[in-house]
């Protein structure tokens, strides 16, 4: 099957869920504290949420309302939140950070009583609405299957605001057990939207990873094996290699590719793929040792290392092949890139292909570093 057939069925996904912030080194730390109030009454908020955005680095104010939390070196989308009142969301470079602490205040927001009240009761329209949406946010992968939203009755599923689109929100952050790559997720679900007629899936958010502790070493290592499966020939694998200027010693091909109209169909598109791999898509900011993702058209991305998985062949009703393909586009002139595989701008690609096909269920903390070289397995 053509990549163009290809890109046809499957859905092209916007990334958004876990290219915020900034990069995260281990060099340096910082210590970010604080006290969550009530604006009003200005008394302790406890139980609220504080985390980084696509970590594993999350806390809870206490019952006086304080907080403490120790993170690297590194720029980052910092989240409070807590039921009842408007969250917070903002950006937080460490060596920013105050060390006399912070006083953050919450606004009370009035709930509609009937609206929260979390029913097991569902019209079936919401029930199928629901499978869409597990279906293009968690993904279809090996891993989904073993990933479970424990809070979807939380869950706002509307088709009827904007014709021929499903759009969800949630009332709560989104508990998500990961068992394959063992860890429970709080998402906090920005957005999500999948436009019937254009075939376009777009969803962003801000996710927690918190690691299951209570694993025993033979689980752990088998999730240990998990991970490193779905971090190497991923995007943020693909991204890290292009900072670091390693694309070619990790494993990945570059070539670019073409999208011209097809004369014997009009209206249709075919690629054209150059046949000289390239080396580089980022340039080097010299003055301030920033790097830069930039390219024209499209690229098709091959990872060398790694099959397909059957799941995603059957989907295009055939075989798996020995190497898993992608094509990744720039919506802007360019996008800053970190060592980690994070962009500063989470919409600044759109992805096609293999890397489009993992999800939610196949995501990774920023701050994950594989425990060995691919292809060498776990110890």
């Amino acid at each position: 099957m053509s990549l163009n057939k290809a890109r046809s069925i499957l859905l092209l996904l916007i990334i958004g869920f876990f290219l915020l912030g900034g990069g995260v080194s281990t060099h340096a730390q910082a210590t970010f504290k604080g006290t969550i109030v009530d604006l009003e009454t200005e008394l302790p908020i406890p139980n609220a949420s504080v985390f980084l955005a696509n970590t594993t680095f999350g806390t809870s104010s206490d019952e006086q309302g304080k907080f403490t939390l120790t993170i690297p070196d590194g720029n980052y989308e910092v989240i409070i939140r807590i039921l009842g009142y408007e969250g917070l969301t903002f950006n937080l470079p460490s060596s920013m950070v105050q060390p006399q602490g912070y006083r953050f205040k919450l606004v009370a927001v009035e709930e509609d009583l009937e609206e929260m009240e979390v029913s097991d009761v569902r019209d079936p329209s919401w029930y199928r609405n629901l499978d869409e949406f597990k279906r293009y946010f968690l993904g279809t992968s090996e891993n989904s299957m073993k990933t479970e939203i424990l809070n979807e009755l939380s869950m706002i599923l509307d088709d009827q605001s904007v014709p021929g689109s499903l759009i969800a929100s949630s009332r709560d952050i989104l508990k998500i057990d990961n068992i394959n790559l063992g860890y429970r997720l709080e998402y906090l679900l920005d957005h999500f939207q999948n436009d019937y007629k254009s075939g376009i899936v777009t969803y962003s958010g801000f996710p927690l990873f918190i690691p299951d502790s209570k694993l025993s070493k033979g689980k752990l290592r088998k999730v240990e094996r998990n991970r490193q499966e779905a971090y190497y020939g991923s995007l943020q694998h693909f991204l890290k290699a292009v900072y670091l200027g390693k694309t070619v010693s990790e494993g990945f091909e570059m070539r670019k590719l073409f999208r011209e109209a097809d004369p014997d169909r009009p209206g249709k598109f075919k690629d054209r793929v150059d046949t000289i791999p390239i080396t580089s898509v980022a340039i080097l900011e010299n003055r301030e040792k920033r790097e830069f993702l930039e390219f024209s058209d499209y690229i098709l991305v091959t990872y060398l290392r790694e099959k397909e998985s059957f799941l995603y062949a059957n989907g295009l009703g055939r075989g798996p092949r020995d190497v898993q393909t992608s094509i990744i586009r720039m919506m802007n002139d360019s996008v800053e890139i970190f060592e980690n595989g994070s962009l500063s701008d989470p919409f600044g690609i759109v992805v096609e292909g293999y890397m489009g096909w993992e999800r939610v269920a196949d995501l990774l903390p920023i701050d994950y570093v594989p425990s060995v070289e691919p292809n060498k397995g776990v110890q």
